[in-house]
């Protein structure tokens, strides 16, 4: 018989409760938005030092959280920004404090029995939609939106993974995780998101190689020049990318093999936010400022994208949305935390890369990776910000170990 300590036990209700009201909050609203300020409160109460500990010591999670909240001096919708940034940052502690209080494993399998719910309910489900950019009728579940829909299913493919392949301390956390595996990319395929399914087993295939790259019997300075000299190729397609983009040899290459050159009128949705930014290029709009009614911006983009004012919306880049909201002093710090994240998975990938970093390495990697088409990050009330509080501090806790073992000169 399996045996569950009482620790194990609250760690594990208290993820299952926290995640299932951030993947249930678009169905549910209000109700589960308490729900996860109640239990994810009485984590922070519980464990109040070492929170405010992992606060201090991952200043840079907190820095979108603060600025949001001091964008209220210049927004426009100055109420709506004070509210969305108290959100922002109550959603952020709490983040912090399952990472510092809660053991990965007992986070892993609570999400996982959460994901594992909603996926097998939108499943069998038939609540669709018309994607107004595309025309076709998309599974969207009970998650609002074909991108929150596959967004959500790609992390329950992580998560999966991870307890399934290393994290797992026993069968029945093996099962969770091989069926949060299945559900996830069941519901990845019948949403029709190619993107998020390619990208989703790019992130994982990108792990084993970065493990098995890291066990290579060469020497760490080899190791790092390889690192370097990836990340340099990377940042010259993307320049090259950026220069051609838009351009009629483009527009020409993309009619010719059959694809939008607006990428989905994504390229005008750009445009708009380039307006924007020239309005308030230093500090930006404010948090959560752009898409009000009767903003003139919001309401271009809201009609763009064939969908009805007032409802959420982004700019579909990570880059662009979030210059437009803290403008390029937000753009400065994002541009830090990016250079922060290739940083540490660096470190990890010379010589130091372990079965446990596979789940926030393929977090990292897939939403990086999705940036220049989609907006994940920064949001009030989702998991996926609240994974990446956890993403970060697992991150920042292997880097910090390899950095150690690299100064006592255990890698040659």
């Amino acid at each position: 018989m399996l045996e569950i300590k009482k620790d194990t036990a609250i760690g594990i209700t208290a993820s299952f409760l926290i995640t299932s009201a951030l993947v249930w909050n678009t169905f549910l609203g209000s109700v589960a938005a308490l729900l996860f300020i109640l239990v994810g409160g009485t984590v922070i109460i519980f464990h109040l030092h070492r929170t405010l500990l992992g606060i201090q010591y991952n200043w840079m999670v907190m820095s979108y959280p603060i600025l949001a909240l001091l964008s209220v001096l210049w927004s426009q919708y100055p109420e709506v920004t004070f509210r969305s940034s108290i959100q922002f940052i109550l959603t952020t502690v709490i983040g912090i404090a399952v990472a510092y209080n809660i053991k990965k494993e007992q986070f892993f399998v609570g999400l996982s029995g959460s994901v594992i719910i909603i996926m097998a309910l939108s499943l069998v489900s038939h609540r669709v939609e018309t994607n107004g950019m595309t025309g076709e009728t998309v599974l969207i579940g009970y998650l609002g939106s074909k991108n929150f829909l596959a967004q959500t299913a790609s992390i329950g493919f992580f998560v999966g993974f991870g307890l399934f392949y290393t994290l797992a301390k026993n069968k029945v956390e093996k099962i969770i995780g091989l069926l949060s595996i299945v559900f996830s990319i069941a519901v990845l395929l019948k949403a029709k998101s190619l993107g998020a399914t390619v990208t989703s087993f790019g992130s994982i295939f990108a792990c084993f190689c970065l493990y098995h790259f890291s066990n290579f019997s060469i020497t760490q300075r080899a190791q790092k020049a390889t690192v370097n000299l990836l990340y340099l190729l990377a940042m010259c397609v993307i320049i090259f990318v950026y220069i051609i983009f838009g351009t009629p040899e483009f527009n020409h290459f993309m009619i010719e093999i059959g694809k939008d050159p607006t990428l989905t009128s994504r390229t005008l949705i750009w445009a708009e936010g380039d307006k924007a930014i020239a309005q308030a290029p230093i500090l930006g709009a404010g948090y959560n400022a752009i898409f009000q009614i009767g903003n003139p911006i919001g309401d271009a983009v809201w009609k763009i994208g064939l969908v009805p004012p007032g409802v959420g919306f982004n700019f579909h880049n990570m880059f662009i949305h979030w210059t437009v909201h803290f403008g390029y002093v937000g753009l400065t710090i994002y541009l830090l935390i990016l250079a922060r994240l290739l940083y540490n998975i660096r470190l990890i990938a010379c010589g130091h890369f372990q079965k446990s970093d596979f789940i926030p390495v393929a977090y990292f990697v897939f939403f990086i990776s999705r940036s220049v088409l989609e907006v994940d990050w920064f949001a009030q009330f989702t998991l996926a910000h609240v994974m990446f509080c956890f993403c970060w501090i697992e991150l920042e806790s292997s880097a910090q170990k390899a950095k150690r073992l690299n100064n006592k000169g255990n890698i040659s």
